[in-house]
């Protein structure tokens, strides 16, 4: 799925090597100067290469890299990781956008966030395991920056089980604790989601009035100041959803909703609906396709998380706000 390097070797490419499909790096760091030692000569190899080079890093990060690339920064696209980093799926299908413009040039990027800080940070680490397969054939070379003084040991240890290559001190080399992504994505879905709270407001979805759960849910969200674009959003997709359960689920269909880093909204069921087929990461590419409108889903709320078993299916929608 990878081309990776050999052991402690750098990975040596531009426009005229074969395409190699996607390297994706987990650069851990532990300073400015570990940090630099790994992604400013990546980014170089790009703009030597005449390729394009992207940093989507926080500000500190971008700042220290526009000052060690001094002539060579405008070389470099700087991007805001706020402004691509709002949602998996849309960081998913911004990542497909830049690969689908760019054609047979390989692109070179270093990124940079605190998934710890993100609600439901889990997603985020199953984003990084599916980015493996999904860009697969791409010509990426990424390096996922991680700031080992600031994240805790647990959630290092998810970066080491879902990036095929590491830089760590001064080498580069193959990851001996890289994880299938099917069997680290599998791990994740069969992990229970924490259980709602005892006073989270429900009600029972009944198939012939939607508008009532539509009633519901703007109560629920304007109790959490989610209005306009965001509120919009949220109906659309909590529609879908109920109406699948309602659809291929079994009844009783229940919605639950409760405050927590904005509103989140649970529809639950006692049917069986298998996760890879209800939530998918690649955008269809029609909109009659099975699958387009449960796409559009993770493209509309925060996150996204379901859970399957023998007692019914969760499906768990969170809006932080506009």
């Amino acid at each position: 799925m990878t081309a990776e390097a050999p052991a402690d070797q750098p990975m040596e490419a531009g426009r005229t090597s074969a395409r190699q499909g996607v390297q994706h790096c987990a650069l851990l760091y532990g300073d400015d100067q570990e940090f630099l030692a790994g992604a400013l000569p990546h980014l170089r190899k790009g703009i030597e290469a005449g390729d394009p080079a992207f940093a989507v890093t926080p500000r500190k990060e971008a700042e220290v890299l526009r000052d060690s690339l001094g002539s060579d920064a405008p070389a470099v696209q700087f991007i805001d990781p706020s402004d691509f980093y709002s949602t998996p799926v849309r960081a998913m299908a911004g990542m497909m956008a830049v690969a689908r413009s760019l054609g047979t040039r390989p692109a070179w990027v270093v990124a940079s966030a605190d998934w710890s800080k993100y609600p439901d940070a889990m997603e985020w680490v199953r984003y990084d395991s599916i980015f493996n397969l999904g860009f697969a054939d791409a010509d990426f070379r990424g390096y996922c920056c991680y700031n080992t003084s600031v994240l805790s040991p647990e959630v290092i240890s998810l970066v080491r089980q879902t990036h095929p290559n590491i830089h760590e001190g001064a080498r580069l080399r193959e990851n001996p604790d890289y994880r299938d992504p099917y069997d680290f994505v599998a791990d994740v879905d069969s992990t229970p989601l924490p259980p709602s709270p005892s006073s989270a407001a429900s009600m029972e979805v009944m198939p012939t009035d939607l508008h009532a759960l539509r009633v519901f849910v703007t109560e629920q969200a304007r109790r959490c100041a989610i209005a306009g674009d965001a509120l919009y959003n949220l109906l659309v997709a909590v529609t879908e959803v109920a109406t699948n359960a309602v659809r291929h689920g079994h009844p009783p269909v229940t919605l639950r909703a409760w405050p927590d880093n904005g509103l989140v909204c649970e529809i639950t069921d006692s049917g069986h609906w298998e996760p890879e087929e209800f939530l998918s990461w690649v955008p269809p590419r029609s909109a009659l396709k099975s699958g387009f409108g449960i796409w559009g889903v993770g493209m509309l709320c925060d996150t996204v998380q379901v859970r399957t078993g023998p007692k019914g299916t969760a499906v768990r929608l969170r809006t932080c706000g506009n």
